[in-house]
């Protein structure tokens, strides 16, 4: 009897350790499971109280707007300038060569001033004079034809004008990929005047003028703060009148023969020092 009530006793005991030991696990799992822990650096935090879910996203429907708009004007390009022309004048000598002279050959040198109130626009005076003499087509005529017979022709003296510069193109070139080179493109309309020569023989020749419009196309490579090469495509277009070189068809020599609608086109190649 008694071994039985000490085995009872033994087993009670036992099965109150082990539902102590199971209600102190699960207890213990429990308390874990509700302890709160540090939020990590990734984790959103909730929003402040007071404020609605949804209420603390950046607003872009502006940006929006101005992507799809079909022309956007409250963007420009920022350029940079090495080289500044703003506020500046430039002093230009040229040499160069007309390049369409039916009858004449030679060579044409001058002078330009500018001045730019912005990197935009300028304005420019410029005097170019040539030195011109007969071209091969010219001495084919003489030589074949006998003495007196001449193209009846106007020659290039000088022009002088004023042009309005617009510059709408500035850029930046590599040079063997080892120097950068900038440069501006300008494009400019011109007003001026022409003097030509009449050619008239025994040496009877006469000066006379013209007014000349054009349209200049100009490229500067700037290479320090003071100095840029300069190239110039000059295109002129004047009326000019024609002589009669030697009395023919009822002509005496210097009589007028017709008045000539032309275009004078100079190449030219400067050295600018700006200021």
């Amino acid at each position: 009897m008694a071994t039985r009530n000490t085995s009872l006793y033994g087993f009670a005991i036992g099965a109150l350790s082990a539902v102590a030991l199971v209600s102190t696990t699960s207890f213990a799992q429990g308390k874990k499971a509700v302890a709160p822990t540090a939020p990590s650096a990734s984790a959103p935090t909730a929003p402040a109280a007071g404020v609605k879910k949804g209420e603390d996203k950046v607003d872009i429907s502006d940006l929006e707007n101005k992507y799809w708009a079909p022309k956007d004007t409250d963007f420009s390009v920022v350029q940079n300038r090495t080289y500044s022309k703003d506020g500046r004048f430039f002093l230009t000598g040229h040499f160069g060569r007309p390049i369409n002279d039916q009858w004449s050959v030679g060579n044409v040198a001058g002078l330009s001033v500018n001045y730019f109130w912005s990197e935009r626009f300028g304005v420019q005076a410029t005097h170019v004079m040539g030195s011109m003499a007969n071209n091969e087509a010219s001495d084919f005529i003489a030589s074949n034809y006998g003495s007196g017979i001449y193209a009846d022709h106007n020659r290039f003296v000088n022009y002088t004008g004023l042009a309005f510069n617009i510059v709408p193109f500035y850029a930046k070139m590599s040079f063997w990929g080892k120097k950068i080179i900038y440069f501006d493109m300008a494009i400019s309309p011109t007003i001026g005047t022409t003097t030509y020569e009449q050619q008239i023989e025994n040496g009877g020749s006469r000066k006379k003028s013209a007014f000349t419009y054009g349209l200049d196309v100009t490229q500067y490579f700037f290479f320090t703060n003071y100095f840029a090469i300069r190239a110039d495509l000059k295109n002129q277009f004047l009326t000019e009148e024609i002589a009669r070189y030697h009395t023919s068809g009822g002509i005496p020599t210097g009589g007028k023969v017709k008045d000539d609608s032309r275009i004078d086109t100079l190449f030219l190649l400067g050295l600018t020092f700006f200021y």
